[in-house]
């Protein structure tokens, strides 16, 4: 770095810390101050009597706060000793507070109760510092010290952090730590959250109106452990944010939130995670992973990539991939382009005999005429959501059903759950869950089950009560096994959907008899991780396993993930931009009439997802079928973009109309896209990238498209565009510049790509 640079840095930062603490300077620091500087992220610390408060989360390049006046503390802690609870922050409540400070200068390091002026005056810019508490003020608190730990680095303007609880010796458990947290000011006029829900949701306005979103992470709200907050469409050069990460590779459990405060305004986000073995007095804590602060200059592509990078490393989750994309998922569910769904009786959760799904389903096929897949319902005898998991006998003529549909180009994968068990699984009566599946259910503190319903009702009309069984178990494991493997051996389906593994949120369970840590932690992961592997063990190579949603712990142990939840107002394709090639997503609720089928499966297109989920009586509503027919042949024509390349940024187009539908997800749900929707994914090994388009709209849309070959990484000169609209269709093909701009109509109602090759 030049002197002059360096010069700038340092005035950029006395310019900061004057306004922070009058007549303070960069060289003159009060002795209370602890400031830490990672290229353009600074943050300032005071000490305070009893703790440390944050006064600044600071972007120096732009000169603005990014923090809120009513900081965040660093962490909230909860004790407990038995039924009584006490709470403790970063803030206040210690007997004593250190900041040791780690230089720049390898093997320097410094320690001392609030800062020495004469140890570089309190101004850390090098490798980190270490943040620590010890011996709460209330000494029935017992021996407690919390260490955390901040590593800064420059490059990417980021804090990485860790923390530790050291509790030993003490009577009270140390149950759930809230960290990382940041409250954030208004800070850009567009700012914008984004919150890791389903794929990926912003949130405008998010300073200005009632706002609060808190989800359990790994199910289908709380899918990754990522959010942020930026200026939306600010210029490159006046771009800033905060990405704010927990990179765990282990994905513990947690809970996410991003809550409005009104009086600020402040958005506050925060991870608030339960303690591993809870309720053992003297237990600690030790954060998985790191915590990661970082300057954000751009959007939620820009966040989804630096997630991508640490997750393609880090997570245990990530598969390994080869050059045609995840290798232990079979071909055909790679290529698959189309989904349906049947078994019920129309508008019904009851099963219909197999045999009347053949013919609807056969004629969707012919309709696109491309392979497609089924996700069979109500093939067994119990009713649905009910008597689980006693799901044999299968109906009369379900194996004979699947092999005629087989034969037709339709890949077949019947429906069971794999997390709960019916308290009366046999009827209105207990069967076998005292007797055999209670000890195996998760439990709370009191050793009762967590118990869930879900609509259905038993024969007496009270509700269907499930017990949410504890994946780490022997029995649970062995029993979803075999119901995998009868399936796949007896009937001869393609692949099983094992319902709500990556939908419904990991229990706290508290048996000790199940011998995992109480509480939190990443067992609940790893039992699942034991079942799915045993099962993928004995799999044939040629079937597959797929979930409901998309929580992403368990993108390893699936091949295909059911987001039929993805369905509110706001979406941005997060998750597909991290994890697209990892796993096949499939699948809307297709609810809302035709303009709001249409813009589902426009998104499912440029989101990269296989087209569908369907009934297959789509087929005859001749408008609506004539769009998707047409999208899921052009799908299947850049089918190997999805499978085996990785999502690029989607091209922006100015001045475009909106089109607003009522989704009808469970009741009204409003949704407003852009007419014409796009999006861009890369064979880079194979020298191209599809750049989609598909306008949902009733009504041709004539716009600018601009391409910079630059912007994706592409160094060569001269390219070729083709212009694809499905299967047999013609291809246009031209010879451009790197840099080139096209005026274009959009059809109404079509979908095309343009296949750029260098």
């Amino acid at each position: 770095m030049s002197e002059s640079k360096r010069q700038t840095s340092s005035e950029r930062a006395s310019k900061w810390i004057g306004q922070l603490i009058p007549e303070a300077t960069y060289d003159n620091l009060p002795h209370d101050w602890t400031i830490g500087i990672a290229g353009t992220l600074g943050l300032a610390l005071q000490h305070t009597e009893g703790g440390m408060v944050v006064r600044s989360i600071h972007d120096l390049k732009l000169d603005r706060e990014l923090g809120a006046l009513q900081a965040a503390p660093l962490f909230i802690m909860e004790l407990g000793d038995g039924d009584a609870r006490a709470r403790i922050t970063s803030e206040a409540g210690w007997q004593s507070s250190h900041v040791h400070v780690n230089w720049l200068r390898r093997g320097a390091r410094t320690a001392h109760n609030h800062h020495d002026p004469a140890e570089n005056n309190g101004i850390s810019r090098g490798r980190g510092f270490v943040l620590e508490w010890s011996h709460p003020l209330d000494d029935d608190l017992g021996p407690l010290t919390v260490e955390l730990h901040a590593t800064l680095h420059a490059r990417s303007s980021a804090i990485h952090w860790t923390l530790r609880v050291n509790n030993a010796g003490s009577r009270w458990s140390c149950r759930r730590v809230v960290f990382p947290q940041v409250a954030l000011s208004k800070f850009d006029p567009n700012a914008v959250v984004l919150v890791p829900s389903g794929p990926g949701e912003l949130k405008h306005n998010a300073w200005d109106e009632p706002y609060a979103y808190k989800q359990p992470y790994g199910q289908a709200w709380c899918t990754m452990q990522l959010m942020a907050a930026y200026a939306e469409s600010a210029p490159h050069t006046r771009a800033t944010g905060l990405y704010l990460g927990v990179h765990d590779p282990r994905g513990s459990i947690k809970d996410l939130s991003a809550q409005q405060d009104p009086t600020g305004p402040t958005v506050t986000l925060a991870y608030d995670i339960p303690a591993s073995d809870m309720g053992h007095p003297g237990n600690g804590f030790a954060f998985n992973g790191e915590a990661v602060w970082r300057i954000l200059r751009g959007d939620w592509f820009d966040a989804s990539l630096i997630y991508r990078d640490w997750a393609s490393h880090h997570a245990n989750w990530w598969p390994q991939l080869g050059p045609d994309g995840r290798e232990d998922t079979p071909l055909w569910m790679r290529e698959l382009s189309a989904w349906v769904q049947a078994g019920f009786e129309p508008g019904t959760n009851q099963g219909l005999p197999p045999r009347e799904s053949l013919t609807p389903v056969k004629r969707f096929r012919e309709l696109v005429n491309v392979p497609v897949a089924l996700h069979w319902y109500g093939w067994h005898m119990i009713p649905f959501d009910n008597d689980y998991p006693h799901y044999f006998p299968a109906r009369s003529g379900f194996e004979e059903a699947v092999h005629e549909l087989q034969r037709s180009g339709v890949f077949i994968m019947p429906y069971i759950n794999g997390r709960l068990w019916d308290t009366r699984d046999h009827g209105a009566v207990d069967f076998e869950f005292t007797s055999l599946a209670l000890p195996f259910s998760t439990k709370d503190e009191h050793g009762v089950p967590y118990i869930e319903s879900y609509g259905s009702k038993e024969i007496d009309g009270s509700p269907v009560r499930f017990a949410v069984m504890c994946p780490t178990t022997s029995l649970w494991q062995t029993t979803v096994r075999d119901i995998v493997m009868r399936l796949i051996n007896e009937v001869g389906v393609d692949g099983v959907y094992i319902d709500q593994v990556a939908a419904a949120k990991p229990m706290l369970c508290m048996d000790p008899s199940h011998r995992h840590p109480l509480g939190g932690g990443y067992w609940w992961n790893e039992g699942y991780y034991e079942m799915l592997d045993r099962i993928r063990t004995e799999l044939p190579a040629v079937r597959m396993l797929t979930t409901e949603c998309n929580a992403e712990a368990f993108i390893s142990r699936f091949d295909g993930y059911l987001t039929w939840h993805w369905q509110h107002d706001g979406m941005v394709p997060v998750f597909p931009a991290v994890y697209g090639g990892t796993v096949q997503t499939f699948g809307r609720s297709y609810t809302g009439d035709a303009l709001a089928q249409r813009m589902k499966a426009g998104q499912q297109f440029v989101f990269g997802e296989q087209i569908g989920w369907f009934h297959p009586s789509i087929a005859d509503d001749a408008e609506t079928a004539t769009y998707l027919r047409q999208i899921i042949r052009l799908r299947y024509e850049l089918r190997r973009y999805f499978y085996a390349g990785t999502m690029l940024r989607p091209p922006v187009l100015t001045g475009l109309p909106q089109v607003k539908a009522d989704w009808k997800w469970q009741g009204e749900c409003w949704v407003t896209t852009d007419a014409v929707m796009t999006g861009a994914w890369a064979l880079p090994n194979e020298r191209r990238m599809a750049l989609l388009f598909t306008n949902v709209s009733d009504e041709p849309v004539v716009t600018k498209v601009s391409v910079n070959a630059r912007n994706y990484g592409i160094g060569a000169n001269r390219l070729q565009r083709s212009v694809i609209s499905g299967p047999g269709e013609p291809v246009q093909s031209e010879m451009v510049s790197n840099r080139f701009q096209r005026e274009e109509t959009f059809a109404a109602r079509q979908a095309v790509a343009w296949e750029i090759s260098w």
